[in-house]
């Protein structure tokens, strides 16, 4: 059975409904695309997260594992897992910049391939954050090393994966 070797909680700031995992020294930006799963886009070195909240405070959960974590589906809306391959020496979860002094570590052994799986939920909130007792975005990362694989939706309920998933694709 795996084994949690690092967790760590915290509010994001966010802006343009996006959160980033990433090596600052490696990579500070890059093109998402979420058609695949509605949530999660990962590219060699970095990962993106899409949120329901376009400009504001979500929560978030990272932690690092000994393998793959138990699978637990219950608690969120959508749940999408992913192959990401790290060129980097660390590993970080930012909110909105390099401005707001919040990133989420993540603990690994250096460059490899690992497996990261994000699961969300309140999603479908959107902007409504500002009324009384909307709940907030909340996202759990989980990441372990583990060989390539193909990217697995887990389960897909929000309405925001589900138009992300169905839109259109764009040309260049």
């Amino acid at each position: 059975m795996a084994e949690l070797i690092q967790r760590e909680s915290g509010e994001l700031f966010i802006e343009y409904n996006v959160f980033t995992v990433l090596d600052p020294d490696v990579m500070d930006d890059f093109s998402a695309d979420f058609k695949e799963t509605g949530l999660l886009t990962v590219v060699e070195g970095g990962a993106a997260v899409l949120c329901g909240t376009h400009t504001g405070t979500i929560e978030a959960t990272a932690e690092s594992w000994d393998g793959a974590p138990p699978l637990d589906t219950a608690p969120w809306q959508d749940v999408a897992e992913a192959t990401l391959r790290w060129p980097g020496q660390r590993m970080e979860v930012w909110g909105a910049g390099y401005t707001y002094d919040e990133e989420l570590p993540l603990a690994i052994p250096g460059p490899g391939t690992y497996r990261l799986r994000v699961s969300g939920r309140h999603r479908d909130d959107g902007e409504n954050r500002h009324r009384e007792g909307t709940p907030t975005e909340h996202y759990l990362l989980q990441l372990w090393t583990a060989p390539p694989a193909p990217t697995i939706m887990h389960k897909a309920t929000s309405a925001l994966g589900t138009r992300w998933r169905s839109s259109p694709p764009t040309s260049n």
